[in-house]
């Protein structure tokens, strides 16, 4: 007999003890503290981006300071690294899917768990969610922020054929101004007087001097190494001459395009790592950069850029201005350079690789908000009508 029973008292009932929280969360195998501080990150960025798309002025303050420091660090990262780090990605992504499917299958095999279940899925939910944030965080609220615009004091208006021919006209002027001063080979290409790592100098140099000018205090310029694509003539066949990458931080260029193309790819590229999303907006920072370097020959780059663009869009609008435009001031070396061009592109041109990339690239810029998708890289037109209708705008001499 016990004690509790000789004196007729009810024996008590111990006390459960509580365990620490962080050992009851590693017990529950799937919310462990790695993962909620990843999910707590990803739900954070998720409310930021959402916020940012009610809100221009959240948008555009996230995008000049808290956005720039996050492309800033991660360009720094990846610019030490010799090769591109996002081409490397996008290669070798189904190997290593590859191989997280099939390691991770012969261990659930062997141990059939929850807890091994858990063990292989967190990282992975981990590092998805790592590229939300990233794109959140990084780039996403960038597409939301005060228009170009606005920024640069232009007005954006719908434009008529009769202004596009006239920009047309003071572009081509422009280009006039540079003939003598541009080599060409006998098919009528261009030629970059100088190599890759001398022109990303050049462009750089042209960036710092347009950022120091305090009425463009809304992008902020910084260096880095825009990456040369060693598949370059595979992404030829995507049309791709430039991309930038949110997760790597790096601008990366196609270097099996003509000479002309690059300088303005470099720039538009970079203008995306400077926080100009929107792809029209970053054609024109592109144009901008291009046309106020010292150098003639990425001024030329910056000039036949833009006359594509708005002979492209004339054609849209009236065939018989283009066709009056052409005989009226369109110099003869453009033609011979757009002619040249023809003939390197047209292996390209009808590629099935292009039509995919196109569709799911439009379907991302419809997503953030740019309703035209691939289309909106020819608005870069309105801008420039506005950029030359502004009064105080003086072309260089």
């Amino acid at each position: 007999m016990t004690s509790t029973e000789m004196t007729g008292e009810k024996p008590k009932k111990e006390k459960k003890q509580r365990k620490p929280f962080s050992v009851a969360v590693r017990e529950r195998g799937f919310l462990r503290p790695v993962f909620l501080f990843f999910l707590s990150l990803f739900a954070t960025s998720v409310l930021l981006y959402v916020l940012c798309r009610l809100i221009p002025d959240l948008a555009e303050f996230w995008a000049r300071y808290p956005s720039h420091w996050i492309r800033f660090v991660l360009a720094k990262i990846t610019t030490w690294i010799p090769f591109s780090v996002a081409e490397w990605f996008v290669f070798s992504s189904p190997l290593l899917a590859a191989g997280y499917f099939v390691f991770s299958g012969k261990s659930l095999k062997k141990n059939d768990t929850t807890q091994n279940y858990h063990r292989w899925l967190n990282p992975l939910l981990c590092g998805l969610m790592t590229l939300v944030v990233l794109f959140c965080t990084a780039i996403g609220p960038c597409y939301f922020r005060h228009s170009l615009a606005d920024n640069l004091g232009l007005k954006d208006e719908e434009v008529s054929p009769e202004q596009l021919k006239k920009t047309a006209e003071i572009v081509s002027g422009e280009l006039k101004k540079l003939e003598g001063k541009i080599s060409y080979l006998s098919d009528g290409s261009s030629i970059r007087p100088y190599g890759y790592d001398e022109m990303i100098d050049r462009i750089l140099a042209s960036y710092d001097d347009f950022c120091a000018d305090e009425k463009h205090s809304f992008i902020r310029t910084f260096s880095s190494s825009p990456k040369r694509l060693a598949s370059s003539k595979i992404f030829t066949y995507t049309h791709i001459s430039g991309v930038y990458s949110f997760i790597t931080g790096e601008a990366n260029i196609n270097l099996n395009y003509p000479d002309f193309i690059r300088p303005f790819t470099v720039a538009h590229e970079l203008a995306h790592q400077r926080g100009i999303a929107k792809e029209e907006e970053a054609n024109m920072i592109a144009f901008l950069i291009c046309i106020n370097s010292s150098d003639d020959y990425i001024r030329y780059s910056g000039y036949t850029a833009m006359l594509q663009y708005l002979m492209d869009a004339l054609h849209a609008a009236d065939q018989k201005l283009e066709s009056a435009a052409y005989a009226e001031f369109i110099p003869m070396t453009y033609r011979q350079e757009m002619k040249a061009y023809s003939e390197f592109f047209r292996p390209y041109a009808q590629s099935t690789a292009s039509k995919v990339v196109s569709a799911v690239n439009s379907t991302y810029l419809n997503s953030q908000g740019e309703k035209k998708g691939t289309a909106s890289y020819g608005l870069v037109v309105d801008l420039a009508v506005a950029y030359y209708s502004n009064t105080n705008i003086n072309t260089q001499e």
